[in-house]
């Protein structure tokens, strides 16, 4: 019975040390010939050349800028309210006219003001033709002073009903109020017109005018420009279709939003108006900085916040560079990379000394 057992126990012992053994066994001999394929793999990926761009430093100027969307408005724009109301008789002027200050620009159908003044002319002048007589009976102490005193009246009550009927008959004929170019018409001729309904929009297109949200931190910088007649902050109102004006500050906010932390700036258009339109939608540039003839690179050379890698002898080097000068698109490098292959593209694959090949 003893021997039986001591048998079995050996048996059993062995089957767990096989249980725990063959499986260790299995992973070391994976993982050996996992590492002998990716040396493999490695030595084969290494002797591949790969390809990459590049590109060396641009000498020039690094010009730092705010760009700030906006839309063309009109320093000057009047919406041209009848001020007495009746059919639309004549509208003399179309979108794009150019008109001047006083120049009549539409009329009313008179005739109810004219058979208005009449009867307030023919009104007045008894009224006056009374008051004279009476003043002269006055004078001569033929009439009481209350006779002349309410004559008086009379004369001057009928005398204002005759100027009001004078100025709501000239009143019909609509003048500009200001020198400028039709934008739109609002009514056609018939129609019924009123000092509530809008004639026409006359604006100034020569004195033209983009407002510009400016961000907080560039408030001391925008002041300073302005007190100094814009030196030192280049301005360029650019167009959708590529077309430049150079533009000036005219006033800036004396506030920062609490809401958007920004401030306002009126920009003028210095030359060219003519070309804008009120309702344009254009760029305002500001060339915050300029940094004169320095060698610069693209972002995309970049990897990471200050490594940069180059092509040497047909392969890959990496070199740690300080960024301390840079705009939107470019960075400063010192002139000992001026006549360096920078990586611009490709860098993400490449290992020190990695072959490579210029794609062109």
């Amino acid at each position: 019975m003893d021997t039986i057992h001591a048998k079995d126990l050996k048996k059993g012992s062995m089957a767990r040390w096989l249980r725990w053994a063959i499986p260790l066994i299995i992973v070391v001999g994976a993982f050996a010939v996992s590492q002998q394929l990716g040396k493999k793999g490695g030595q084969d990926k290494s002797q591949s050349p790969i390809p990459v761009r590049v590109e060396k430093p641009q000498l020039g100027d690094l010009v730092r800028t705010l760009n700030i969307n906006g839309y063309v408005e009109s320093e000057r724009m009047v919406t041209v309210l009848p001020l007495v109301s009746g059919v639309l008789q004549d509208l003399l002027v179309d979108v794009g006219d150019r008109v001047s200050r006083d120049q009549v620009i539409a009329r009313i159908d008179p005739e109810r003001y004219k058979l208005q003044f009449q009867q307030a002319e023919t009104a007045y002048l008894s009224a006056q033709s009374t008051f004279e007589r009476v003043s002269q009976l006055y004078k001569s102490n033929a009439t009481s002073t209350q006779n002349y005193e309410q004559a008086k009246a009379q004369a001057e009550a009928y005398k204002s009903q005759y100027d009001l009927a004078r100025l709501q008959l000239e009143y019909t004929n609509i003048k500009s109020p200001m020198d400028g170019v039709v934008l739109q018409r609002h009514l056609t001729v018939g129609s019924l017109a009123a000092p509530e309904r809008p004639l026409v929009t006359i604006a100034d297109l020569k004195n033209l005018t983009i407002r510009c949200q400016i961000p907080e931190r560039y408030y001391t910088q925008f002041q300073e420009a302005y007190r100094s007649g814009g030196r030192g902050l280049g301005i360029t109102i650019r167009r959708s279709d590529g077309s430049t004006y150079p533009g000036r500050i005219r006033s800036i906010s004396p506030y920062v939003s609490a809401e958007t932390k920004n401030f306002e700036v009126m920009i003028t258009v210095a030359s060219g108006a003519e070309d804008l339109r009120p309702g344009m939608f254009v760029t305002t540039s500001f060339e915050l900085a300029r940094i004169r003839q320095v060698y610069t690179l693209p972002f995309s050379a970049l990897s990471g916040e200050n490594t940069l890698w180059y092509v040497e002898n047909g392969r890959a080097k990496k070199a740690e560079i300080t960024v301390t000068e840079r705009n939107d698109t470019a960075f400063v490098v010192s002139p000992e990379w001026k006549d360096r292959d920078v990586i611009i593209e490709g860098w993400y694959f490449l290992r020190e000394n990695s072959p490579v090949v210029v794609a062109q």
